[in-house]
């Protein structure tokens, strides 16, 4: 019997010299020893014969291996070659009845197969029985003997399929029951480092980025590598032919067509022809580009009989190619004519247009070479798709355009200038919106209308309200809404509350479309907005919350570096330090000046480096601060600065210079606002600080006075809350306690509803122990004059004699309003004690009052 099968055919095949070894689907292998069936299902080509022979070989388990045919779909001609393999396998005893058993000449009955069941039962030793190319077994009589394996599991036999696609088994029933160990295409594709190994045992010099692109163009598949392989030996340029190789390449055409497309039929064929020009192809799109109302059952049957295709998407219903076999089908396509080509892409084209994916439609639309067809889609999408940040794709889909439709279409640069916004880039959108206006257009097209609206105001370009009604596109609808809201921030820091409330409305109303839409370059633009609105009305709590999830939401999709972002940094470095949290201002500083772009706009960076040089004095570097704050200036270049940004920058500067003690350093940041009839009260606050630096304080209390009247209008919210505390300090250090206390009242009126904590942070001494008094014998960190109170740079260094358990006690009671007496009782000791005490806690902190004992405590954290 065993003489009528040839050797070759139950022999485990030698490994190639370029073989290699993949230690870890081996041991998934192994792991499958106990499961009822062991399948190794893939496409031609995935090494799944070489890789089960180099399983078999690296074990000491018995193996009967059968290479399986056509042929052998005769169940006769299969029980024989696996009773030759049987036969031949080491771990079958001389004595087995396998080696008794006979094939019947007639029909395989039930005698034979529980013969055969019985024989292999009684084998004492495990045997692996492998069949490989098993897709050639179709015949119910074939399977039945295999099925009957699966049902009855034998103890000591693991049986072994390798199949382009599933048998006729029940492999999901078995998947369920934890009965089955499979290995599909995924599993077998090369990972990078494998593609890496190959492409050195075949011999080839390539570099790193080389074997990345081999890897990326088969996608991992071996006998693509293999094929690769052979034209790349000796080629004088291997980077050219890598980045052209493709699935019309000879060896792989060839291998292909024999050995993929021959088992299918010429109407399957022309199917895949037809469809693949989109990757993926949903079954509708693929009955619209084949004419076929049954396109989703044959490339299902298609997937489960060949593997050309795979099936994806949540229901399963869109299909993909691999890159090599769609390449290949594309050429065979083109061979067809160029209009036949065309017109299956304007097909699908409009398709996804009409399913809302305008991206893959202006990607078929451009493959038309229908300008036509591209800028009605561009006029259709063109707001969803600025809203979304797909600027890629709207740049090429303009390019895609030809020049005489360029120079005729207003939406065009408009689009343009829409790019032009979102890098950053204000200059060239102005210039592409002025140029839309020089272009004709349809004065009933009410789209156009709103797009030339809200794109102008985008750019900084005045522009009117579009007299026409509401657009349909909600999209269109949320970007007008910023647009009109960036309009209206122009410029401004401290917004009038109804104008500021009416711009918060229309961000927010935008944002809640952008976020429902999934307009995600839109919800990051708003944040930004509704932070630099919260920052306009003084809401910097709420400022810095929009800022931080518009950095969160860019990071989201990779756009760290996107100028909005780089703008989101800087808000929330500016809100951070004036929220007292100058940590939190340097990291944000430092990354936005870290992930700027390029092209940033001059007023961010200098924005940030402002922020950050205000966060290093504040943390104690003082002298890298002001060098920072410096810069900033002098690397505007002369670029033109909003007053309130100005204000901000030369009030950090002015004032670390006045506390380094460098009073020419702070009379040149003083100059640098001159001439600004907007900027008097920033002025003024400067010359009292000035003069208080001077020690003069009834100079410095007379000079803000024309501020604290509301005489001269504050360009920062800031400045009236300083002016407050120059009250302040000169009050007390004129010995008038009870107008140094109010003034300070004032400062955290002014302060609290802004969350504005740093004026405190860096007022004199004086001012912040009047600060002691509006604690109202209250120790909780969280409350607002608390927090005024412990900003700041503090010395950590511990005291030079340490206090006492029972002196801690004392000084945690000197933060409340209780007299000594009501001290002493609560702490049941004596008013001679407590005062003691008191005497003692001064010493050691060399004060001489109650309020500087608790601020000197604070400043050295040991009030407990």
């Amino acid at each position: 019997m065993e003489s009528r099968v040839p050797r070759a055919k139950t022999a485990v095949p030698c490994l190639p010299p370029e073989f290699v070894s993949r230690p870890a689907l081996v041991a998934a292998l192994d792991a499958g020893e106990d499961c009822a069936l062991t399948l190794v299902c893939a496409p031609p080509g995935y090494g799944k014969t070489m890789l089960l022979a180099d399983w078999v070989q690296r074990s000491d388990v018995g193996c009967a291996w059968v290479a399986l045919d056509e042929d052998d779909d005769d169940p006769r001609r299969l029980w024989t070659a696996v009773l030759a393999a049987l036969q031949g396998c080491a771990a079958v005893p001389a004595d087995s009845r396998l080696r008794d058993l006979v094939v019947p000449r007639t029909t395989l009955g039930a005698e034979f197969l529980t013969d055969l069941l019985h024989a292999l039962a009684e084998v004492p030793g495990r045997i692996r029985l492998v069949l490989d190319d098993a897709h050639h077994l179709r015949a119910a009589e074939s399977m039945h003997l295999l099925q009957m394996l699966t049902r009855h599991r034998l103890a000591n036999v693991q049986l072994v399929l390798a199949s382009r696609f599933d048998p006729a088994l029940p492999v999901a029933r078995l998947r369920m029951e934890d009965r089955l160990c499979e290995l599909r295409a995924a599993d077998l594709r090369f990972s990078a480092e494998e593609t890496g190994a190959l492409v050195d045992r075949c011999g080839l010099q390539l570099d790193h980025e080389q074997r990345a692109v081999l890897h990326e163009r088969t996608e991992g598949w071996p006998a693509a590598i293999r094929l690769a392989a052979l034209p790349l030996r000796g080629h004088p340029d291997p980077g050219s032919f890598l980045t052209d190789f493709s699935g019309d390449e000879r060896p792989v055409a060839d291998y292909l067509a024999d050995e993929v497309f021959s088992a299918i039929t010429p109407d399957q064929r022309e199917l895949l022809r037809r469809t693949c020009i989109s990757d993926p192809v949903p079954t509708a799109l693929a009955a619209e580009l084949s004419g076929r109302a049954d396109a989703g059952d044959v490339l299902s049957a298609l997937e489960h009989a060949t593997g050309l295709v795979v099936a994806s998407g949540p229901q399963r219903t869109e299909y993909r190619f691999s890159e090599l076999i769609r390449s290949y089908l594309l050429a065979d396509l083109h061979r067809q004519g160029p209009s036949v080509t065309a017109e299956l892409h304007r097909r699908a084209a409009e398709w996804w247009s009409a399913t809302g994916r305008p991206v893959r439609a202006l990607r078929h639309a451009e493959q038309t070479g229908s300008s036509t067809l591209v800028t009605g889609l561009l006029h259709q999408w063109a707001a969803e798709l600025v809203a979304r940040g797909e600027h890629a794709e709207l740049r090429r889909a303009v390019d895609a355009v030809a020049p005489e439709v360029t120079s005729t279409d207003a939406w065009l640069p408009l689009i343009s200038a829409q790019v032009h916004v979102a890098g950053g880039r204000g200059a060239a959108a102005r210039a592409a919106v002025r140029s839309a206006g020089a272009l004709p257009h349809d004065p009933d097209d009410v789209e156009f209308a709103h797009f030339r609206v809200a794109t102008s105001r985008w750019a900084g370009v005045d522009e009117p309200p579009a007299d026409v009604p509401v657009p349909r596109d909600t999209a269109l609808e949320a970007l007008a809404l910023a647009g009109g809201a960036v309009a209206r921030l122009s410029g401004s820091h401290v917004l009038d509350p109804a104008i500021g409330a009416a711009v918060l409305d229309d961000l927010e109303a935008a944002l809640a479309v952008a976020r429902v839409r999934q307009l995600s370059l839109l919800e990051v633009q708003c944040l930004c907005l509704i932070g630099t609105a919260a920052l306009g009305v003084g809401d910097h709590r709420r400022a810095a919350a929009a800022a931080s999830a518009a950095i969160g939401a860019a990071a989201t999709h990779g756009w760290q570096d996107l100028p909005w972002t780089t703008a989101a940094r800087a808000l929330l470095a500016h809100t951070s330090l004036v929220r007292g949290f100058a940590a939190d201002a340097l990291q944000a500083a430092t990354e936005g000046l870290a992930t700027a772009p390029t092209q940033q706009d001059p007023l961010v960076t200098f924005a940030l480096h402002s922020a950050r040089g205000g966060a290093l004095c504040d943390l104690g570097d003082m002298s890298a601060g002001l060098l920072e704050l410096q810069q900033a200036q002098a690397q505007l270049g002369g670029a033109p600065v909003p007053t309130p940004l100005a204000a901000w920058g030369t009030l950090l500067e002015h004032r670390a210079a006045l506390l380094l003690g460098l009073p020419a350093a702070a009379a040149t940041a003083l100059g640098r606002l001159a001439g600004r009839d907007d900027a008097q009260a920033e002025l003024a606050l400067m010359h009292a600080w000035a003069e208080a630096a001077a020690g003069s304080p009834a100079a410095a209390r007379a000079t803000v006075r024309p501020v604290l009247d509301g005489e001269l209008r504050p360009a920062l919210h800031s400045t009236l809350v300083e002016a407050w505390l120059v009250e302040a300090w000169g009050a007390q250090r004129a010995g008038d306690q009870p107008t140094g206390r109010r003034a300070v009242q004032q400062a955290l009126a002014c302060a609290q509803p802004l969350d504005m904590v740093r004026p405190f942070a860096i007022a004199g001494r004086g001012a912040r122990v009047l600060l002691v008094d509006q604690l109202g014998g209250v120790r909780d960190p969280d409350t607002f004059a608390f927090r005024c109170l412990t900003s700041g740079q503090r010395p950590h260094q511990p005291l030079a004699t340490p206090l006492s358990a029972r002196e801690q006690d004392v000084l945690s009671q000197l933060v409340s309003l209780s007299n000594l007496g009501e001290i002493a009782e609560d702490l049941d000791v004596s008013v001679n004690t407590v005062k003691s005490h008191v005497r003692a806690i001064y010493g050691k902190l060399g004060v001489s009052s109650r309020r500087a004992a608790v601020l000197t405590a604070l400043e050295h954290e040991v009030l407990g």
